[in-house]
């Protein structure tokens, strides 16, 4: 550290990497699915959702292929990464895979009523391919098995059962 009070080296020497083994994400944030994650999610899904309708339409399949590309994947992408991020403080993936069902099922109901082949089918088969391209993404989701704190953040919201036996503690002494 130099003499000078306005100066000093911290602040104004080189950045370094931060360790590469840490946690980058939230330190609340349990579930985290990355770009490949959300990529093979949502190319699952599409595939998924084009062998559906290829099988009620087969000599439609690879036409609905090519023209539900760019939809599937700006809808897919901007949908998926909010889901994802909201879900990101639950650990458990089969919530995760039952969201994004539910989810897609909510959100394409509405539109399933244009279909002359029924209101359910095309919000069905959308909510069922999400939630198999989710499941597809399972390995690639990021986990943080982070311990429960023991300093000065447990103590902002600590136990019951911890000052339970703290107060055992103190009345012998």
């Amino acid at each position: 550290m130099s003499q000078e009070p306005w100066t000093d080296e911290d602040d104004y020497s080189l950045a370094r990497r931060s360790e590469s083994g840490g946690w980058r994400y939230g330190s609340k944030d349990r579930a985290v699915l990355g770009g490949k994650g959300l990529a093979l999610g949502i190319a699952v899904a599409h595939l998924t959702f084009c062998v559906l309708w290829g099988i009620q339409a087969p000599g439609w399949a690879i036409i609905f292929f090519v023209y539900s590309l760019l939809p599937v994947w700006a809808v897919g992408a901007a949908v998926g990464s909010l889901l994802g991020w909201a879900l990101r403080r639950v650990r458990n993936q089969w919530l995760h895979v039952a969201a994004f069902f539910a989810g897609s099922l909510l959100m394409c109901a509405p539109f399933g009523g244009l279909s002359a082949t029924g209101p359910l089918l095309v919000s069905s088969s959308i909510a069922l391919a999400a939630g198999i391209g989710r499941l597809a993404a399972w390995k690639l989701v990021h986990i943080n098995d982070a311990p429960k704190p023991e300093g000065p953040e447990r103590a902002t919201h600590p136990n019951p059962r911890d000052l339970r036996e703290r107060r055992t503690q103190t009345r012998g002494t």
